[in-house]
């Protein structure tokens, strides 16, 4: 029998999933989706092939799964970063916009994610996680009063999606940020401070 890394089997398992994850969530964010491989995370995570299959059985899984573990990290930060923020619709969008954008740096952004990379069998997935993260934003247009939130929560993910490509392609953060947030208050018509 195989040496186990903690007390139970169970815990094991959970602990070895957790590696393949973290280490296929690292190579896709520096690689793509054409760097997950396999044998590439199996690499990266120090265990075997087979113990990737284990857990991941196609190529597809282990992108899904990294994605989901990506995303899953996203909606907690943006929602802690909510929680966090100071009161007012225009504090909570200040915070999301920061927690993202930082996400961003670390050349990861949900909001980025290539839908063509992902099977079509697993596209209703990413579909969900992607109306997981507008959850907040429709939350607080709904708050805003705004006539149609879902859509208010697009516009303003979609300023987000293009700020994050330009940080993810090198343009400096504190900049992108703060024209972003610049142009995010002068469109909900707060353009010089925050409520």
């Amino acid at each position: 029998m195989p040496k186990i890394e903690a007390s139970t089997v169970a815990e094991h398992r959970a602990m070895r999933e957790e590696q393949v994850l973290q280490a296929a969530a690292d190579l896709l964010i520096e690689g793509g989706p054409q760097a997950l491989t396999p044998a590439a995370v199996a690499k990266r995570a120090t265990i075997s092939r087979t113990a990737v299959y284990h857990y991941y059985p196609s190529s597809a899984d282990l992108l899904i799964g990294a994605l989901e573990h990506l995303m899953a990290q996203t909606v907690h930060d943006l929602e802690a970063a909510i929680a966090e923020a100071g009161p007012g619709p225009m504090a909570q969008i200040e915070a999301y916009v920061r927690t993202s954008l930082a996400s961003a740096a670390t050349g990861y952004c949900a909001g980025l994610v290539d839908s063509s990379a992902i099977p079509e069998s697993h596209r209703d997935e990413l579909r969900e996680w992607h109306e997981r993260l507008l959850a907040p934003l429709r939350a607080i247009a709904q708050d805003c009063k705004a006539p149609d939130a879902t859509l208010a929560a697009q516009l303003v993910q979609g300023m987000i999606d293009a700020a994050a490509r330009a940080v993810v392609d090198g343009a400096d953060l504190a900049e992108v940020t703060e024209t972003t947030l610049v142009l995010l208050r002068a469109a909900l018509g707060r353009p010089h401070a925050m409520a």
